[in-house]
């Protein structure tokens, strides 16, 4: 048996379904800057990065010239849809409640975001004080970084290759595996696309599942595997 020193959540598109709420609200900005891009493609080519990461790609693949403060009122917005619209995804209480072994949140999102949702949501108490931002790291270590992932698992002694991650977006397999770890992929969130197994796959991940409560039996797997 191998043994499983920690299991890593994203948050955002895994614990609660917001990336379809942000996706829609960032597309949509887009768009009224020139920016011709649908739901569909800015979730194959962008969910998963941190706000600066993206506005930079997307500078850089449309040729648009986005103001620089673009973003100003795109944090408060997108917190009145939140308290409107937000909703867990499905089994996340009973699944997190479940798992004894040492859990936590890493997040490209902001501690302040975070607290917020998963306080909203209901699951704040099931993971705290263990909830990590990328921010708080410092600028330019967001997913695809390993950097959150690498400093979750400092925070438990857990040893990378000992530690399993559940991620939703093609980025943040790529973190995961850039940190040496197993990577569950999720595509039950409201934003998945037909080919959202395929594009986790080839981006590393080890498995890929379409729901949470299908979560324990994976990790099972990972612990029958060979040392």
């Amino acid at each position: 048996m191998k043994t499983l020193d920690l299991i890593i959540f994203d948050c955002d598109g895994v614990l609660i379904d917001s990336e379809i709420i942000g996706i829609r609200l960032t597309v949509s900005l887009l768009n009224q800057h020139g920016v011709d891009i649908d739901v569909a493609g800015f979730t194959r080519l962008y969910s998963g990065l941190d706000w600066d990461a993206l506005i930079g790609r997307i500078r850089q693949d449309s040729g648009v010239s986005l103001p620089a403060n673009i973003g100003e009122d795109f944090y408060p917005r997108l917190m009145a849809k939140f308290a409107l619209e937000l909703e867990r995804i499905a089994g996340s209480m009973e699944v997190v409640s479940a798992i004894a072994t040492p859990k936590c949140i890493c997040s490209n999102s902001g501690s302040e975001q975070l607290d917020s949702v998963l306080t909203q949501v209901g699951l704040k108490s099931l993971f705290a004080p263990h909830v990590y931002s990328a921010r708080d790291l410092g600028p330019g270590r967001g997913k695809p970084e390993p950097d959150i992932f690498l400093h979750g698992a400092r925070q438990f002694n857990a040893r990378p290759g000992n530690t399993l991650v559940i991620e939703d977006s093609v980025h943040g397999v790529m973190a995961a595996k850039r940190a040496g770890m197993y990577v569950v992929g999720f595509t039950g969130g409201a934003h998945t696309t037909p080919d959202h197994t395929s594009r986790l796959i080839a981006a590393g991940a080890d498995v890929a599942i379409d729901s949470l409560y299908r979560l324990p039996e994976e990790v099972e797997r990972f612990r029958r595997r060979a040392s």
